[in-house]
């Protein structure tokens, strides 16, 4: 399958719904998308979400988006859609001394003072993906298609 694209743009109340197709790849990891629909003669709307998604039957992904128009569409005109669409993960940094390096461990306590000006992060404490719609994140560490540390 190609990169990400829309295959289907429908106007359904006073909402812009986009078909978006997925590499498989990215089925059931959080897949962040953003972008704008547009007509010449003035239809603009943007969107932006962050979904996991599951694999359909069939090995598609698919993605639904909603977006509320700003500008009217019209019937009889070509849309154009300009998509980003970006695997997304979380990193946890503390605070090092220079040249120290780590690797990742446990979740960072909740402990500290006010930082200063220069305060500087670089001590990975993890990598994850965040769980679309929750506050709680996956180690990304036995994920063989993740490309983070």
């Amino acid at each position: 399958m190609p990169r990400p694209f829309v295959s289907n743009v429908t106007l359904k109340g006073r909402e812009i719904i986009l078909t978006v197709l997925l590499d498989e790849y990215l089925a059931n990891k959080p897949v962040e998308i953003s972008g704008y629909v547009t007509q010449n003669t003035g239809g603009f709307a943007i969107f932006y979400d962050t979904q996991s998604v599951h694999a359909n039957p069939d090995g598609t992904v698919t993605m639904y988006v909603k977006a509320t128009p700003s500008g009217e569409f019209r019937k009889g005109e070509p849309v154009t859609v300009t998509l980003r669409a970006a695997s997304v993960w979380i990193t946890v940094l503390a605070e090092g001394q220079d040249g120290q390096t780590s690797s990742p461990v446990d979740p960072p306590k909740r402990t500290g003072t006010p930082a200063e000006d220069g305060e500087t992060w670089n001590i990975v404490q993890a990598v994850g993906y965040p769980h679309a719609r929750g506050a709680e994140w996956a180690s990304a560490g036995s994920d063989s298609s993740f490309r983070g540390r």
